[in-house]
């Protein structure tokens, strides 16, 4: 399949095991500071649900939950039980609405002592493939007096069900009990786009994932940076199939990209919200 369809596709605790403590004695993680709460499991099972796309899933068996999942089990010295709510392609109002309405996604995070979540933005592939000009799509279908006007609304709605996702899950999971864990995402397709396109798509791109991290940080829930560590800060066009981040769909990651963002998630560590 091309990687402008690739494309088009994949954007489409409990109290009884897991305890506080501001002084910790037993497992604190990674990254502690002092005088804040860390997460502690005395006993296992440890409670885990990612919820994601693709990215987290696809297309190594030692994907990004695998490997994030040996790193509790190491930190922590117990067993992880994995409970998945991972769906590809999926759009970010879809995963609002699972929130919501899946009572089996509701029980899992009421149960979990970790909590991780990439957001899915399966509604953002039309948009930035057309304003690429990917194919044979016309810039100009973008609308906009800049063919820019799609990538404007995609944004600005995206927004929108950012704010409502993270009021949604904070009423499900308190982060100051349940360790959440966000992480933003690199620019896909750009092994396929003139550096011209990038221009275009990549300013908004970067307004989405960094959307992400503003509103998280109201609730004190980290963001692990993929997107800068994958694309730098500079805004410089990127092959990140070149890099050999991404496999050759574009799209997911390669196993060594998918240890760079465990290691990212990783590298916040284990403190709770205060």
């Amino acid at each position: 399949m091309a990687a402008a369809a690739l494309l088009l596709a994949a954007c489409g605790g409990s109290t009884d095991e897991a305890t506080t403590a501001t002084t910790p004695t037993t497992i604190t993680g990674n990254g502690a500071v002092a005088g804040t709460s860390v997460l502690q499991i005395e006993e296992g099972p440890l409670v885990y649900v990612p919820m994601g796309n693709s990215l987290t899933f696809d297309p190594f068996s030692d994907n990004f939950i695998a490997r994030y999942t040996a790193m509790l089990e190491e930190d922590f010295g117990v067993d992880v039980t994995v409970r998945a709510h991972t769906v590809g392609g999926q759009r970010t109002d879809d995963f609002l609405a699972q929130l919501r309405t899946n009572d089996s996604l509701r029980d899992d995070l009421g149960d979990a002592d970790v909590v991780t979540l990439l957001i899915p933005n399966g509604e953002w592939g039309a948009p930035f493939l057309t304003a690429a000009g990917a194919g044979d799509r016309d810039p100009s279908e973008c609308g906009g007096d800049d063919n820019q006007q799609c990538l404007r609304d995609v944004i600005d709605s995206y927004k929108q069900y950012v704010d409502q996702i993270f009021d949604e899950l904070t009423a499900i999971v308190d982060p100051a009990v349940t360790l959440i864990r966000v992480q933003d995402f690199y620019q896909f397709g750009t092994n396929e786009m003139t550096p011209e396109a990038f221009d275009i798509t990549y300013p908004y791109w970067r307004e989405g994932q960094e959307y992400v991290e503003q509103v998280a940080g109201q609730y004190g829930i980290p963001v692990a940076q993929v997107f800068d560590d994958f694309m730098g800060t500079d805004g410089l066009y990127i092959d990140l199939v070149a890099d050999g981040l991404v496999v050759g769909d574009g799209i997911h990651p390669t196993a060594d990209g998918a240890e760079r963002m465990a290691m990212l998630m990783h590298d916040l560590g284990y403190n709770l919200a205060s």
